[in-house]
């Protein structure tokens, strides 16, 4: 009976405890680590640099390692070889961070390949050339080798496949570099789910792009702002809902695009408003993952918004993942975009609700990562051979 009264004590102490404990508020300074862990995985940055041993490199391993950047993106630049870059990636990899790094890079075929045959890769055609002579099944196959050789050179995100349709074919961005499949949004989505799956299969993850299309335009985002109100059609929005309704979407790209029917009267791109994401990405299309931003340097984003503005207005608006192709060239960067967020949240500018959904949808994402395998040291030592 005793022991019965001293266990009955002790639990109900212990409960006591935990009570007090719940009701106790956080310290500030854990509320802003907890506040900066979320918004660092919202950060995807590129970096100059292709050595494992560089000063960049290093620095960005140890922000993955520190939780204040959630992943990377590979340009040409950072590109030489496939041991080269398998080193690269498997040191990105092994910061022992708990949530994997975003590994990502461009790797649609044609021109816009960054692991390319003049660097030891495959070669992949356009997805006009595919789209011309090879059927669906065949193309999987011709994906399927390109997922493979992405996961064997340690990447788990590929920004593919391009849902663009073909309305212009002198769009200088789209048409000019055969980067649609074509014209006829059925076409476009059979191939895309051709290029999804392969990637699947072989464990990449894909992000479909470039919302809500931008095959009809006359300009390029990456020079200029991109004025889509005389040329847009709604059939571009076809190949987003036929993928959405099939669960087919991992992320989704937005692009840096104005028309008014996804933005508001100040002309902001897709990217900076909620109309279009949370109106039309999350309410029409009911697609509730990961929604990245295209390169926020782009020309159609940095001629016309200043830093403080782009990360605000692209978090406000929906954005789940903010890129910045070339950020990680400033060792300053992260700190002051972190800064920005952190100071947008405390005084209510983001509602800390807006982190918190982007923080989760990011989470999830990363579970269906595969773990990279370890790459052995030695390989790492002459990895800029």
């Amino acid at each position: 009976m005793k022991f019965t009264l001293l266990r009955y004590a002790t639990c109900s102490a212990l409960f006591m405890v935990s009570i007090i404990t719940l009701a106790v508020p956080a310290h500030p300074r854990e509320q802003a680590a907890s506040l900066d862990a979320m918004i660092g995985q919202m950060l995807l940055i590129g970096f100059h640099g292709s050595s494992p041993g560089g000063k960049d490199a290093r620095r960005i391993a140890s922000q993955i390692a520190k939780g204040q950047i959630g992943g990377v993106i590979l340009m040409d630049r950072n590109i030489r070889s496939p041991r080269q870059v398998r080193a690269l990636t498997s040191k990105f990899h092994s910061t022992g961070h708990p949530l994997t790094p975003i590994i990502s890079v461009d790797q649609e075929g044609g021109l816009v390949q960054r692991l390319s045959a003049k660097k030891g890769f495959k070669a992949y055609p356009t997805a006009r050339t595919v789209a011309r002579l090879y059927t669906p099944e065949k193309a999987r196959r011709i994906y399927k080798s390109m997922a493979q050789e992405l996961a064997k050179a340690g990447f788990n995100l590929n920004y593919g496949p391009v849902l663009d349709l073909n309305l212009n074919r002198r769009n200088p961005v789209i048409g000019r570099l055969g980067r649609s499949y074509g014209a006829d949004p059925e076409r476009v989505v059979a191939y895309a789910r051709a290029f999804i799956s392969a990637h699947r299969e072989a464990k990449v993850l894909t992000s479909v792009k470039h919302f809500p299309g931008h095959g009809s335009s006359w300009t390029d985002s990456h020079k200029r702002f991109v004025d889509l109100t005389k040329t847009w059609k709604d059939i571009e929005m076809e190949p987003y809902r036929a993928l959405a309704r099939d669960g087919a979407i991992d992320t989704l790209m937005v692009g840096h695009l104005y028309h008014p029917a996804f933005s508001t009267n100040q002309r902001l791109p897709a990217t900076l408003t909620s109309t279009a994401i949370e109106g039309w990405v999350r309410g029409q299309l009911g697609f509730q993952g990961v929604v990245i931003t295209d390169d926020l340097e782009m020309g159609a984003i940095r001629r016309y918004h200043n830093l403080q503005t782009t990360l605000i207005k692209a978090v406000q608006g929906g954005n789940d993942i903010l890129m910045f192709s070339a950020a990680g060239a400033d060792p300053k960067f992260v700190s002051k975009a972190t800064q920005i967020l952190r100071d947008a949240v405390n005084d209510g500018t983001i509602p800390r609700k807006r982190v918190t959904q982007a923080y989760a949808r990011i989470k999830s994402l990363k579970q269906r990562f595969r773990p990279a395998k370890p790459w052995p040291i030695r390989a790492i030592t002459g990895a800029t051979q």
